[in-house]
């Protein structure tokens, strides 16, 4: 029997999957009026085959493949879902962010929609979800009934949330669904991330000497070692809350930052600054790291952030990277306290010169290797991660920092790679062909 394989899916008003309308290409055939499919992991239903002139402007008509598993036996899919937490309107998380993916996937002939862990309802084997109205210019959202999804991208937007016993409970029942690939299933500790690393035999000679701050004594010690110091918050982001301190003649230098701003204290003693610590860091754990002396652009520190991602093979990509410099005064580079994005090669160019290709290569190199090991050492299923390396004048690299849920990379090239690849990989997991075409027309 022949079946097409790609087109678009009408969910009713029934909120039932009813009417599969194959892609013009596929239209020169006549089908079966009716066929029993399994839809996403396991909704057996039967649908309906449809050759139609177009389809119903509807944001419930989503693109979909049919795939033939055995004699008579059809599914159809794959499903996507993007797993944020309740809430807002009508869902946190950046829907931005969402939207992009959604839009790449239609354009790719695959369904990705909005999950949260209300969504999912006991001993129903569809779910409540979140579906984009393609037909706004705006961002607008539709509920919608969706199948349980073959993979569940991970974006819960922040440590708090993802602690809480609702999505502990719907992260673990979603990785027990036969059927269900669900990928990064938590932010990274960066605590747990310098042991390892500091323990390999191949990383730790770029991890710098850093250890938890638990006492006034970790303090001195670090301190006799380094003119300067940082101090981040072991479940941090964004550069928020952390501290650099720097030993000068007349005592030492602290500058902590937040999103309110910063703040700053000088000469002091080593015994009088730790009870000042300790009350900025609110009971916070923190890692105390030495101080790296960057590579400066046009007289400010850089590092560079790059995008790791496994593609439509399963295997860790390099997407691309970028320049952030820190801004006036600031003690980090990230964005949100005030740093700036720069074009890598013209970076590199001016500040290696004729060894530019060599720098980046080894930028490359080294984030690839290190993306495998931590996921090897993460025991979880990955398939993507951001990557800090500050690099030394000399061209020496060092680690700063590894985040599960990257944020959104503004260099365009990278950004319409990076949703690409995302959907390449989820194709991958799915067992979906990455060759039979997008529902485009």
């Amino acid at each position: 029997m022949k079946v097409p394989k790609a087109g678009w899916l009408s969910l009713g008003r029934n909120e039932k999957p009813l009417v599969f309308v194959p892609l013009k290409r596929y239209q020169k055939h006549r089908y079966p009026g009716m066929l029993p499919v399994v839809l996403g992991v396991d909704t057996p239903l039967k649908m309906a085959v449809r050759n139609e002139s177009s389809k119903e402007s509807s944001p419930l008509y989503t693109p979909a493949r049919i795939k033939q598993v055995a004699e008579q036996q059809y599914k159809v899919g794959p499903f996507i879902a993007i797993l944020t937490t309740d809430g807002g309107h009508p869902f946190h998380g950046n829907q931005y962010n969402f939207a992009d993916l959604i839009r790449t996937g239609r354009t790719m002939g695959v369904t990705v929609f909005v999950l949260t862990p209300g969504g999912l309802k006991s001993g129903e084997s569809m779910v409540h979800g979140y579906l984009l109205d393609h037909r706004s210019s705006k961002t607008r959202w539709i509920p919608a009934k969706m199948p349980m999804p073959n993979v569940i991208y991970n974006r819960i937007p922040n440590r708090k949330s993802e602690q809480r016993k609702e999505v502990q409970e719907a992260i673990r029942k979603l990785q027990k669904t036969p059927g269900v690939h669900l990928f990064n299933p938590s932010f990274f500790d960066k605590w747990t991330l310098y042991k390892h690393l500091l323990a390999s035999e191949e990383f730790k000679s770029i991890v710098p000497d850093s250890t938890r701050l638990d006492n006034l004594r970790t303090l001195q010690q670090m301190s006799a070692k380094y003119p300067i110091l940082y101090l981040k918050p072991v479940a941090g982001k964004a550069g928020i809350g952390m501290m650099r301190i720097t030993g000068r003649k007349q005592g030492y230098e602290l500058i902590y930052q937040s999103m309110r701003g910063k703040k700053k204290l000088t000469n002091l003693s080593l015994a009088s600054l730790w009870p000042k610590i300790q009350t900025l860091c609110q009971k916070r754990s923190y890692v105390i790291q030495q101080g790296i002396p960057l590579a400066l652009y046009r007289g400010s520190p850089f590092d560079v952030r790059m995008l790791l991602q496994k593609n439509g093979e399963g295997v860790w990509t390099f997407t691309g990277a970028g320049i952030r410099v820190a801004g006036k005064s600031a003690i980090s580079t990230h964005v949100p306290m005030g740093g700036r994005i720069e074009n890598i090669h013209v970076v590199l160019t001016e500040v290696f010169g004729a060894q530019k290709d060599e720098v980046y290569g080894r930028i490359e190199e080294i984030g690839l290797a290190i993306a495998r090991f931590i996921e090897a050492k993460q025991l979880s299923k990955l398939g993507e991660m951001s990557i800090d390396l500050g690099v030394e004048k000399n061209g020496r690299m060092w680690f700063f920092e590894a985040n599960a849920k990257p944020m959104k990379f503004d260099e365009p090239e990278i950004r319409s790679c990076s949703l690409r690849r995302l959907i390449q990989y989820c194709l991958y997991l799915s067992g979906y062909k990455q060759s039979s075409g997008g529902a485009v027309s």
